[in-house]
């Protein structure tokens, strides 16, 4: 009997695999579809197909086996997976006295010419700057001539350390009190050193003027709007520089959804996901900072003396 030759067109079961997590991933509405899962051999396909569109770029790790595709399935029919980025994946408590790590933590150094936004700051590294101690970040702006600059201040970014796609952040902070301050707490899309801003894509998950002490907001920044951009929404935190929030981002291949202490506030889901509107489907990092003045930090007063940003925590989860 003659020996039977696979056809080689025919995908086998891992390949099918990996392209539906490639799909999954994909911004591209209604990829994969109920047929290439049921294609793969996945059953009880009874649920909606975005949620398993979800569930799949969230699933950490990827999925590589049938029987491990098939537990996704069934969470979401039984509503538990469709959480999403649930699983911890990277984090700093902040537990260790002394300077940030640096395996967590590089920084941006100087004025840069204010840095696209009229900033008075010049960042250093200095302990006077930022520490951490007591089991916080503390990230300090200062009153003083340094470099030709007025003011000193920090910003960390995990720029080189840390990049990802699609997941939560939860970040527990108490923010400066001085008018004045602009703490930040954001993401840059990895590839801005070779495609530059805004193309790169922004996700500002919390902003405070400088004026206001009262409201914090959130923000994208892409090519079809940046600067003062229209994706943006305020919130009232009235407690914000007496009390400790979460200030929380939740990416997904099909929204970004900005909350504080658990409750949403703002979603950004364009309909017609393009490289305008959605350069959300490639690594960022984060950013931590305060800025003085600038666009959003206002007048500094004139008796400002030092005002800190104080962080007990970053966590991302997928």
């Amino acid at each position: 009997m003659a020996r039977r030759v696979k056809d080689q067109n025919i995908p086998y079961v891992e390949e099918l695999i990996q392209k539906i997590v490639a799909d999954s991933k994909s911004p591209v509405d209604g990829s994969p579809s109920i047929e290439d899962l049921s294609n793969a051999g996945i059953q009880n396909l009874i649920g909606d197909q975005n949620k398993y569109k979800v569930a799949i770029a969230n699933a950490s790790p990827e999925p590589t086996t049938l029987t491990e595709m098939q537990q996704i399935i069934n969470d979401v029919n039984g509503d538990r997976a469709y959480l999403g980025n649930t699983k911890l994946v990277w984090s700093d408590e902040f537990d260790s006295d002394g300077t940030p790590l640096d395996s967590k933590w590089d920084y941006d150094i100087g004025t840069n010419n204010g840095w696209g936004n009229g900033e008075s700051q010049y960042y250093t590294t200095l302990e006077d700057n930022v520490k951490v101690e007591d089991g916080l970040l503390i990230i300090t702006a200062k009153k003083e001539n340094f470099e030709g600059a007025n003011y000193t201040s920090a910003r960390l970014k995990s720029q080189g350390r840390y990049s990802f796609t699609y997941g939560k952040v939860e970040i527990r902070a108490k923010l400066p009190a001085a008018a004045g301050t602009w703490p930040a707490l954001w993401m840059l899309g990895s590839n801005i050193t070779s495609v530059g801003w805004p193309k790169c894509g922004e996700i500002d998950i919390m902003e405070q003027k400088g004026w206001d002490k009262s409201r914090v907001s959130a923000a994208l920044h892409n090519q079809s709007s940046s600067g003062n951009t229209i994706h943006f929404k305020e919130v009232d935190v009235p407690t914000s520089v007496r009390e400790f929030h979460i200030y929380a981002v939740n990416w997904t291949p099909d929204e970004i959804t900005f909350s504080v202490d658990g409750i949403e506030y703002f979603t950004y889901n364009p309909e017609d996901k393009t490289e305008l509107n959605w350069p959300y489907d490639k690594p960022q990092f984060i950013i931590l900072n305060v800025a003085m003045g600038g666009n959003l930090g206002g007048e500094i007063p004139s008796d400002f003396n030092e005002s800190s940003m104080q962080i007990d925590y970053v966590r991302v989860y997928r």
